[in-house]
């Protein structure tokens, strides 16, 4: 293989990784950047990615997440008007109850609810994990301070009407703590 083929080829294979690290949204310990995640077993069209993006962009605060199932994207978003301005972009949409915007919010109150308790609740939530298609966001926790856990968020309202499910985790701890 020819230098400058060599130089495309890296080149091409540099962009492509830039545009499925775009597509990650940070799980551990930040606040996540909505994109489009995919299915098992699906590529990461950069086509797709593209149009995740400039969706995201355009919809804004309308945004809840976009995901690639059976090679289409798929995009959720919170009214009607914004639903058909992913289907006249080519993806399909769905109507999600809760923005990006707003799940990431609500993910910085959880934070601070945690970082406020001190001791081993305050390194106990090791992932945050928010689903725009479902309206929900995952908490991984310390087996030893699930409960805990729980109770505190439920007593101190912390997320409305956001639903929380809980996973036990054995990770490492999340810069609610620290920071």
């Amino acid at each position: 293989m020819q230098k400058s083929q060599a130089r495309t080829m890296l080149g091409a294979a540099a962009l492509i990784g830039a545009f499925a690290l775009t597509s990650c949204g940070s799980e551990v310990g930040t606040q996540p950047t909505p994109t489009a995640s995919t299915s098992q077993n699906e590529t990461q069209d950069p086509k797709l990615l593209e149009l995740n993006t400039n969706l995201k962009d355009s919809l804004g605060e309308k945004y809840a997440e976009g995901w690639i199932a059976e090679n289409k994207l798929h995009v959720a978003v919170t009214d009607q008007k914004s639903a058909d301005e992913v289907t006249a972009a080519g993806a399909v949409a769905h109507l999600a109850r809760h923005s990006a915007a707003e799940l990431d919010a609500t993910i910085s109150k959880i934070m601070a609810w945690q970082k406020a308790q001190g001791g081993s609740v305050a390194t106990a939530i090791h992932k945050y994990v928010p689903s725009g298609r479902h309206g929900t966001i995952t908490l991984a926790v310390d087996p030893a301070q699930l409960e805990t856990i729980k109770t505190g968020l439920s007593a101190a309202d912390v997320t409305g009407d956001i639903a929380l499910k809980f996973i036990e985790s054995s990770g490492i701890a999340s810069p609610a703590a620290s920071s």
